[in-house]
């Protein structure tokens, strides 16, 4: 199995590397948006087994902390259970593998809608969503178990001991991130299908020119690992010279150099796409530490 996964890690990342760099005339940073060659636009629905499943791996890894540390326990057998050792051991266990799970709802998030914003939406929504799930089950179950025990936030500042309302506060705070994720992804992931959309369009019906890299600036910003540019494509459409600005996301080890060639598409609407193209022979920065990320 470690193998297998081994095996998929260095695919993803291929196929991750094989689609920098990355050029957008209209968006920057996470909102950049790729639609790989013979794919379909993206779509919510595959999703949403692997989103469901890491949420629930989430709800019962955090089940653990939220009953014994932060007194969402209903009753004082239930705490013993979940502090025990042999307990929090299998929490551990679970814990590597929602992270894992996680890792999964990202990258196929990214696979589906070509972007990582929308992929980081999915991903939190995972582990929110999954934390207060959990949380909500176990103050439901301890409020039921005992109705004659009011509910007051005051305990938490006079209680002796740990009041389960500092769970539901803190539960409650997953909850505001998760409502805050859900208002914001059918924005996200309309926004990400109009770009897919755009680019499938124009590789279909648009027009192409060749175009050449003219201007490379670093911004001297990473997304993530990936260093950020601001570049200028020149091309001539009916003997006129056009020059168009773009932001530019690529690895360290894959940044092109001035006068490489540039496949631009366009149309009537004036939308425009970019890619490099790869026919011509390529080349890149030679130095590949140059616009590395720095370690902290």
């Amino acid at each position: 199995m470690r193998g297998a996964a081994e095996g998929q890690q260095k695919h993803g990342q291929q196929k991750h590397i094989e689609t920098m760099p990355l050029f957008s005339t209209m968006d920057r940073n996470g909102r950049m948006t790729m639609l790989r060659p013979g794919r379909r636009i993206g779509r919510a629905a595959p999703l949403l087994p692997w989103l469901l499943t890491a949420a629930a791996l989430w709800a019962l890894t955090g089940s653990v902390p939220f009953g014994t540390l932060l007194g969402l326990a209903p009753t004082p057998a239930i705490s013993i259970f979940l502090g025990h050792p042999v307990t929090v051991s299998v929490a551990v266990v679970l814990l590597l593998v929602a992270i894992g799970a996680t890792g999964g709802v990202y990258s196929r998030a990214v696979e589906q809608f070509g972007q990582t914003r929308v992929a980081g939406l999915f991903a939190t929504l995972a582990i929110a969503g999954g934390l207060v799930t959990g949380a909500g089950v176990l103050l439901l179950w301890t409020l039921t178990s005992n109705p004659s025990r009011p509910f007051d936030l005051e305990a938490i500042a006079t209680s002796p001991t740990i009041p389960p309302e500092l769970g539901a506060i803190v539960g409650a705070g997953f909850a505001l991130m998760a409502a805050i994720v859900l208002l914001q992804l059918p924005g996200s992931i309309a926004h990400a299908r109009r770009r897919q959309a755009d680019i499938e369009r124009l590789r279909l019906e648009g027009s192409s020119f060749a175009g050449t890299l003219t201007a490379v600036n670093f911004t001297n910003s990473w997304l993530f690992n990936f260093p950020m540019f601001t570049v200028e494509v020149s091309y001539i459409v009916d003997d006129a010279p056009l020059v168009v600005s773009a932001h530019m996301r690529t690895s360290a080890d894959r940044v092109p150099v001035v006068g490489s060639r540039i496949l631009v598409l366009t149309d009537v609407r004036g939308t425009i796409h970019m890619e490099l193209d790869l026919s011509n022979g390529a080349v890149f920065e030679p130095d590949v530490t140059k616009y590395a990320a720095p370690d902290y």
